[in-house]
């Protein structure tokens, strides 16, 4: 791109510093830690902190680093945890004239579904910690360079494009999330008259930016290695509520006393089966297709089904049951059939309190699991 004169990753031991040089001055717009909002300048620069960075004052922090690099002071500089020299990622594109281009770093630990709390940092942080000894870290910078000059109103508008091109390169990737809490954002543009007043998603320069950003995004969470960590179906079912103890409690609460077993052994068992049926390939995809019906019924999204049926659990809709079934007799045979009748027949504990797929889900799954654990225990006493 004319307006892009160098690209250049700066090292400083295990830190680098990425830095565009433009051809010329350029206005930019952006939420950056140097220079953020309106400004003039011919260099942006993504500089590496620590993975564990914490401060009061990171404008401080990043000036001692542009003085290192010998980064002029009217610069516009990010910051960002990850390995700058492995995860940054520079892409051009050409749309119907338009070319654009676009400097991302890219990396994932805080990642959030936008209007969601921030929640289980703890694990979050141990997975981050994982990808940080493999070279890898977090947040997404996005720096777009426009070919022509902008309206302050085509400023704002083709940000729609770079965050959601962003965002779809997620969803690509297979995160719900939308981006990380430490996310920032320049459009950089020429400094001139005939200024574009329209950059959304439906015109050339935006379709161009979003092309960009998003291919940009892409490399460098594949060159990472940061793809969505879904753990067990143990795992997915505690993120919608549903714990081992709950699950523990619903199979009790139905439990028909055996005098010559052993609640506590039961449990055990219980707990044991569950954690070797958690890495079945199998019982694990018909629990997660259980879990994304329950969530495309819960959006009135399931094909020929009249919107607002869903909620009501119509007697017609027996798929549910059958993914119940199927996933009882998968675990016990008839037997884990059986059980999967009288559990669906009195729904006990959190089953209850569950929609039509989840809760015949649970059916299947835990009894399945019980009637197993009843067939071991029956066999080692005779």
């Amino acid at each position: 791109m004319k307006y892009v004169k160098d690209v250049k990753v700066l090292e400083d031991g295990e830190m680098a510093t990425a830095v565009v040089y433009l051809s010329e001055e350029m206005e930019v717009l952006s939420s950056a830690v140097k220079n953020s909002g309106h400004t003039v300048t011919d260099t942006l620069f993504v500089a590496q902190v620590p993975h564990h960075y914490m401060t009061d004052d990171p404008v401080r922090d990043i000036e001692v680093i542009m003085a290192k690099h010998g980064i002029p002071d009217h610069a516009v500089g990010f910051m960002t945890a990850a390995e700058v020299k492995y995860v940054f990622s520079a892409i051009k594109t050409d749309y119907e004239g338009m070319e654009t281009f676009a400097a991302v770093t890219a990396g994932l630990s805080n990642h959030v579904v936008a209007g969601e709390l921030l929640e289980n940092w703890e694990e979050r942080f141990r997975i981050s910690m994982e990808r940080y000894r493999m070279l890898v870290g977090g947040t997404i910078n996005i720096i777009g360079i426009s070919p022509v000059p902008l309206t302050d109103a085509a400023k704002v508008n083709i940000m729609m494009p770079m965050i959601e091109a962003k965002s779809a390169a997620m969803s690509i990737l297979g995160y719900r999330e939308t981006g990380t809490t430490s996310d920032a954002i320049a459009i950089v543009s020429p400094i001139g008259d005939g200024r574009e007043t329209n950059a959304g998603t439906g015109v050339p320069l935006g379709i161009s930016m979003a092309r960009s950003v998003k291919a940009a995004v892409i490399s460098n969470l594949v060159k990472r290695g940061d793809f969505p960590h879904m753990g067990t179906f143990l795992d997915v079912l505690k993120g919608k509520g549903v714990t081992k103890d709950l699950m523990w409690k619903a199979a009790l609460e139905i439990y028909i006393p055996n005098p010559e077993w052993d609640t506590e052994e039961l449990q055990r068992r219980f707990f044991a089966k569950l954690e070797i049926l958690s890495k079945d390939i199998n019982v694990s995809s018909l629990i997660q297709g259980a879990i994304a019906l329950e969530d495309l019924g819960n959006k009135d999204c399931i094909c020929a089904m009249p919107r607002g049926m869903f909620a009501k659990d119509p007697t017609h809709l027996i798929a549910d049951e059958i993914m119940g079934m199927q996933i009882a007799q998968y675990i016990a045979g008839t037997r884990g059939v059986f059980e999967f009748h009288r559990f669906d027949r009195h729904k006990p504990g959190i089953i209850s309190e569950l929609g039509p797929f989840m809760d015949d889900m649970l059916c299947g799954l835990i009894g399945g699991v019980m009637s197993s654990v009843y067939t071991d225990m029956f066999d080692e006493h005779f």
